[in-house]
């Protein structure tokens, strides 16, 4: 019996000491040294994923809401138009103005501004659309605004007789334009103003721009028939 337990000592400690130790850091792959940190992590894990989860739900709640707004937003302004269609312009011009300061940051608020000030050159409000058009601008929004923004600001100091502001909204309207027509109709216009402001110099400038730029727009031969006018003129 004792040389049994002897012989079952023995083997057990050959067992132990035939099972590997477990392999040195420096031998063990890239996916076994994650695959243990996780293991010997898990809470940490466990909380970093829900911080994750949380930042992907706010994120997917943000922007959906805003989706929302900007459906909402672009669904009022479209009932406003539908008064201007009918001719209802004072109750469109409230329409307007109550949506673009109810739907800040988005779109249809930006548009809701500028058909405001449109309506408003309609009805001969040309002094407040510029004292709204003013900071419009210089607020900065995207470039498709900011063009409309300084053409309505042009037309507003047309209607005023501001001929050399006029001049000035114009060419800046051509400046932050990204397409062609937009460039050449915004000289064209530049140029109209310059002359009513006697500044015949700075007309020409601002029309052979378009013949020499744009001529393949709309606005190359009516730039072309109006140099040929001025220097009949001169």
């Amino acid at each position: 019996m004792a040389r049994a337990g002897v012989l079952k000592g023995t083997m057990a400690t050959e067992t132990k000491q035939k099972t590997p130790p477990a392999p040195p850091e420096a031998t063990r792959s890239r996916e076994e040294r994650i695959a243990a940190w996780l293991k010997a992590n898990q809470k940490l894990v466990a909380v970093a994923g829900s911080g994750i989860l949380l930042v992907v739900l706010v994120t997917w709640f943000l922007s959906a809401s805003a989706a929302r707004k900007e459906a909402f937003a672009q669904a009022q302004l479209e009932q406003a138009w539908a008064l201007q269609d009918a001719g209802n312009l004072p109750q469109s011009a409230a329409e307007l103005q109550r949506i673009a300061a109810g739907y800040g940051g988005t779109n249809a608020a930006l548009e809701a501004r500028l058909s405001l000030n449109q309506t408003r050159l309609t009805m001969g409000q040309a002094q407040l659309a510029i004292d709204d058009l003013r900071p419009f601008v210089g607020s900065g929004p995207p470039s498709r605004f900011l063009v409309r923004g300084y053409t309505l600001l042009g037309a507003a100091q047309e209607n005023l007789t501001l001929f050399s502001e006029a001049a000035i909204s114009y060419a800046r309207a051509a400046e932050v334009a990204e397409m062609d027509f937009q460039k050449a109709d915004a000289l064209l216009a530049a140029a109209r103003a310059h002359v009513a402001a006697g500044q015949r110099d700075q007309a020409l400038a601002a029309l052979r721009r378009v013949v020499d730029e744009f001529s393949e727009t709309a606005a190359g031969p009516v730039a072309e028939l109006r140099l040929a006018e001025l220097a009949a003129g001169a």
